[in-house]
Order: structure tokens, then C-alpha cells, then sequence
């Protein structure tokens, strides 16, 4: 599969080089170094390719104009100018907000492997090659599946032995599974062997610090004790303007990141994790400005001070249903 555009910063010219050093990878074993190279450099350029196929504007570095013309297709208009995109953290950055697919924990992945790949370019350190594939091929593949799905693309477009792939994707699920489950029960069992006293003064300390804090409130899986889901956001912001009450409300969407219970202590990280134990559904979060606020009908001073009198009114809700 060939594929030809006049701009590099074009979503389909990052796949096909994305596609090019797959098929690199591909002749190596997996034991190999070159294997891991390989990939990292493969896995930057399809992220580059997601986010490009939004648009490739989202590429440019907004220090300088003639960037953002560049990734519109222009000629440059400068002499001895060299076009600059954004940094890879960047990129995963972005995608992490544009495609609520790509969780943080997939692109901390993604971060990680293209550090590795730094590492293993710029320095005496053995990176690829030195520990086997386990560690990091299912979350590469699962990286790719989701990136490709933005692109309307799927594991058999990039990948020779793509039922291979979907199975080592899928035992990320079953070791998220049978780890969240062993953390649970042993917190359930030591919740089990305190008192009931122990276990009202606790359930109510957890309560009362879910209330002041922010984030999702939920039933602990461990302890059924009232807990936090704490998320990134995902998708469009929706605005909703209240006639009469002098209020504007923003909703977004958030996916969850993070479980803390401090009633029996149980703490999971990792969307993987959440949905193995039914903490993955995505929730969302409110805001709820005044319309001077909003529409910035005053000056910063006098808007502090405006936040300073009403904050306990005005804070984040991710408690809605």
C-alpha cells in the first residue's frame, strides 16, 4: 500500500512513513532491538497521523505563523524557513482531549515508549532488546487499535498478524481483571475483620471527605463506603445558558483515572483497571459560572473577589446523572 501527498504534516503522508517502519519492525523478531526501535518510531508518526487527520493545523507550532500556513498547504513566504510542529508530548496531549478513545494511560504509554526511544538513540543505554516483549507490545497494539479507529483504519491495515495483536490487547484486559480483583479482596478482607464500630467511624470520615473534595462520587467495590473517581476530560464542552438566573453552565464529559476509598484504604489507577471492576464508566463534569464571569464583564480583581464570596457555591459537580 503506497501513498503519496505534497505535504508532509498530511495525515495519510504520516501513515504511510508510519506504515513503512511497521514493515521495518515486522522483519525483525521480536527479541531484536531493532524491533522496539522500530516501533517507537512507527507509533509517533501514527499518533502525528490521528492527530493530523483532525487537522493539520493541530501539528504547527503557534510560536510562529508560517507554521500553522505550512500545515495549511502553503509555500513558505520566508527565506531559509524551516517549518516546526509541536513536541510528541504534545501531540499525545491533545489527543488525550480530542479522541476520548486515547486514554492518559495509553498515552503515558506512548510517552514512555518514545522516551525508551530517545534513550536508546542519544545514549550508551541498552533499552530495546534488553527485557522481553510483554511489558510493552499489548499496550502497543492497543496504542495503534485506537489511534487507527480515529482514522477510520483497523489493526489489519498496519499489521501482518493482526489476530495476534487483538489477542495480546485483549490479555491486558485479563491481567487489569484478576489484579483489580485481588486488590479488592484483600481490602475487602480487612475491612471484613475490623469491628462495626471501626467500620461507622470509618464509613463516615469517608463520607464527610468525599463531600469536600472534588471529584465523582461512588460506592467503593471493596468496603461500599462512599469514594472518589477522579477522570481527565474527553470530548466537546457543552454550554448551556440559564435565562433568568444569570448563570451560564458548562458539562463535559470526564473518563475515569483514578479510584481512592479512605475508608478501607483501597486505592486502583488506570483506566484498564476501572472498567475490569465497573469504575469505567465515563461521568460528568459541571461547572456553573455567573454571566459576568463567563462573558468576562469585569476585571480580574473584581472577579476573584466576586469567586472569593460565592466559591462554596461555584464549585466543579462531577455528581451528576
Amino acid at each position: 500500500m503506497t501513498i503519496t501527498t505534497n505535504n508532509p504534516w498530511e495525515s495519510d503522508s504520516l501513515y504511510a512513513k508510519a506504515l513503512t517502519y511497521i514493515q521495518q519492525m515486522e522483519k525483525n523478531i521480536a527479541e531484536d532491538w531493532q524491533y522496539g526501535l522500530w516501533s517507537s518510531l512507527a507509533l509517533e508518526l501514527l499518533a502525528r497521523s490521528a492527530l493530523s487527520n483532525i487537522s493539520p493545523v493541530l501539528l504547527a507550532d503557534a510560536k510562529n505563523w508560517r507554521n500553522i500556513s505550512f500545515a495549511l498547504g502553503n509555500a513558505p513566504t520566508a527565506k531559509k524557513f524551516n517549518p516546526i510542529s509541536i513536541s510528541t508530548k504534545e501531540v499525545l496531549a491533545r489527543l488525550t482531549e480530542l479522541l476520548p478513545d486515547f486514554t492518559e494511560e495509553m498515552a503515558g504509554f506512548c510517552s514512555k515508549h518514545t522516551d525508551d526511544r530517545n534513550a536508546e538513540l542519544h545514549t550508551g543505554e541498552v533499552i530495546f532488546g534488553k527485557t522481553g516483549t510483554a511489558n510493552w507490545l499489548p499496550r502497543f497494539y492497543q496504542a495503534c487499535e485506537t489511534l487507527l479507529k480515529s482514522m477510520g483504519k483497523t489493526l489489519d491495515d498496519l499489521i501482518d498478524d493482526s489476530d495476534h495483536a487483538e489477542s495480546l490487547i485483549k490479555s491486558l484486559t485479563d491481567v487489569a481483571a484478576k489484579s483489580v480483583k485481588q486488590d479488592i479482596s484483600a481490602h475487602s478482607k480487612a475491612w471484613s475483620n475490623k469491628s462495626d464500630a471501626e467500620k461507622q467511624d470509618a464509613a463516615l470520615q469517608a463520607k464527610t471527605w468525599a463531600t469536600r473534595q472534588f471529584g465523582h462520587r461512588v460506592e467503593c467495590p471493596s468496603c461500599s463506603s462512599t469514594s472518589l473517581l477522579h477522570g481527565a476530560p474527553v470530548g466537546a464542552v457543552s454550554t448551556e445558558i440559564i435565562d433568568g438566573d444569570d448563570e451560564v453552565i458548562q458539562r463535559q464529559s470526564m473518563l475515569p483515572s483514578a479510584f481512592e476509598c479512605i475508608a478501607c484504604g483501597l486505592k486502583i489507577s488506570g483506566f484498564s483497571k476501572l472498567s475490569a471492576c465497573g469504575l469505567g464508566d465515563t461521568f460528568s463534569a459541571k461547572t456553573t459560572y455567573t454571566a459576568a464571569e463567563y462573558f468576562e464583564l469585569y476585571t480580574e480583581d473584581e472577579l476573584q473577589e466576586a469567586r472569593n464570596e460565592v466559591e462554596a457555591s461555584y464549585e466543579p459537580d462531577f455528581n451528576e446523572y
